[in-house]
């Protein structure tokens, strides 16, 4: 066993497929498969199970996978320690967000101070971005939670609450507000059931007593967005996803809590190494009103 054996596997864990983590790694695809097969033999067990176009880990590599991404993490640390500088000259740093309007601003200011770093970002809801980072299968992630996570390191970003969105020609294009009693009975095109955004307003719709009529289901903010403005229902965004469309107006909504946190969240051992304590402090930096 040895160093490219644990690199390779770890690229393989993390960005799914052999082919993408040779990209990650700069080498060819033949040399990752060796590296694996390598491992695998020397550990006596399988590692990974291809399916289709898809690769599953093992319960052998689950097990693998936290204690290989410390060792990394360890050696990144030694490597900028005996330049005397906290400085990262290299290294790789796997993301997970639910939002790309707010990483951005920390990508770039992270990537101008680290640029030797790796950064490869996964978009999925916050609840399973927690999952992503308990399974290691991320190193850290920008979530919208309404509380801080014990078994987690979370970092209070900034706070965020639910606009309902309409186009031009909806009556309330004009409105700087409305009260979630006006909301009783309005069509909608809603996220699905896992998004944090949904359940911020369904909790605040609860709590006020108010029934809407969900009239589409839609996978991505974005497609929420395009619905409102071809027509098909009022949206709901969060306020710092609402973005420049001149085609949408956001509206707050009074009268009801659909307020969160987003938060940068890390296994606590994890997340004071490496790449991933100097992504934290980033984000930190960028939004310094927490």
């Amino acid at each position: 066993m040895n160093f490219a054996q644990l690199r390779a596997f770890h690229a393989v864990a993390v960005t799914g497929t052999f082919s993408a983590a040779a990209q990650a790694l700069g080498v060819s695809q033949p040399a990752v498969t060796q590296h694996v097969k390598s491992l695998e033999d020397s550990c006596g067990a399988r590692l990974f199970v291809r399916s289709g176009g898809t690769i599953e880990l093992t319960a052998d590599a689950l097990d693998l996978l936290p204690m290989v991404r410390e060792v990394m993490l360890t050696i990144d640390d030694i490597a900028a320690r005996l330049e005397d500088s906290r400085s990262l000259r290299s290294g790789y740093l796997s993301l997970g967000v639910c939002s790309p309007c707010l990483v951005m601003p920390i990508l770039e200011r992270f990537s101008a101070r680290f640029p030797g770093v790796r950064v490869d970002v996964r978009m999925e809801n916050s609840s399973q971005l927690l999952d992503l980072v308990a399974s290691h299968r991320v190193d850290l992630a920008l979530a919208t939670l309404t509380e801080e996570v014990p078994e987690f390191l979370c970092r209070h970003l900034v706070d965020q609450s639910v606009l309902v969105i309409v186009n031009e020609g909806h009556p309330w294009w004009g409105r700087a507000s409305v009260s979630v009693d006006e909301l009783e009975g309005k069509t909608f095109v809603l996220r699905e059931e896992r998004s944090m955004t949904r359940q911020l307003f369904e909790r605040g719709l609860s709590r006020a007593s108010v029934n809407i009529v969900p009239r589409f289901v839609l996978g991505s903010r974005e497609a929420v967005k395009e619905a409102v403005a071809a027509g098909l229902g009022a949206g709901i965004v969060l306020s710092r996803e609402l973005g420049f469309d001149r085609r949408l107006r956001g509206i707050p909504v009074t009268d009801a809590d659909m307020s969160a946190g987003e938060y940068i969240v890390a296994l606590p051992k994890p997340g004071a190494k490496g790449a991933i304590r100097e992504f934290m402090d980033i984000a930190e930096e960028v939004f310094p009103s927490a």
